[in-house]
């Protein structure tokens, strides 16, 4: 049984005290990002530009909660356009599955390859296993100077991520 498996069967206040001591904190809100650079499953590279960024930290390609999550995402695409930021959704799983998972969910943004999680490390994003990191669903939001604006551990409303970015954008855009 892996570690995932057995944290699922815990009974839910168990199971988030471990995640508090376990999990590592979020990156605070306001502090530079780390840079990054990472390749999609089309073979093309992305990093973080002069534009908003939503980075979304998923466990695996094809797991029911990262579907939902992903999926989500997709649903909102045209709203994150509107607003000029872009989503980059990250594992360390290869473009050939990456591929596939986009194909089968038709998302118009970039899942990228993390090998050996060193992206997830730096966003605390995963936990370092023996065997290889685990995932921890995180969502990031930076705005164009590389500020984190916004982080969240698990799935968080896809809409209340517009909403917030709406709010922010506004906000400097008043110089406020």
């Amino acid at each position: 049984m892996s570690i995932r498996q057995t944290l699922s069967r815990l009974p839910a206040p168990l199971k988030r005290g471990i995640q508090d001591r376990v999990y590592p904190t979020l990156l605070p809100e306001g502090e530079t990002a780390p840079e990054w650079h990472l390749q999609s499953w089309d073979d093309s590279w992305h990093r973080h530009g002069k534009h908003w960024s939503v980075l979304v930290f998923y466990q695996e390609d094809g797991g029911a909660e990262d579907r939902a999550q992903l999926a989500e995402f997709q649903a909102h695409l045209a709203d994150f356009t509107g607003l000029g930021v872009k989503i980059f959704a990250l594992n360390p799983a290869e473009g050939p599955s990456h591929a596939a998972f986009a194909k089968e969910l038709g998302l118009g943004f970039p899942l990228l390859t993390d090998r050996g999680g060193s992206v997830a490390r730096q966003f605390r994003a995963c936990l370092q296993i023996p065997t290889a990191p685990m995932y921890l669903r995180t969502v990031y939001l930076l705005n164009p100077e590389r500020k984190i604006r916004l982080g969240n551990r698990g799935t968080p409303s896809v809409a209340a991520i517009v909403r917030s970015i709406q709010a922010l954008q506004q906000v400097s855009r008043s110089g406020m």
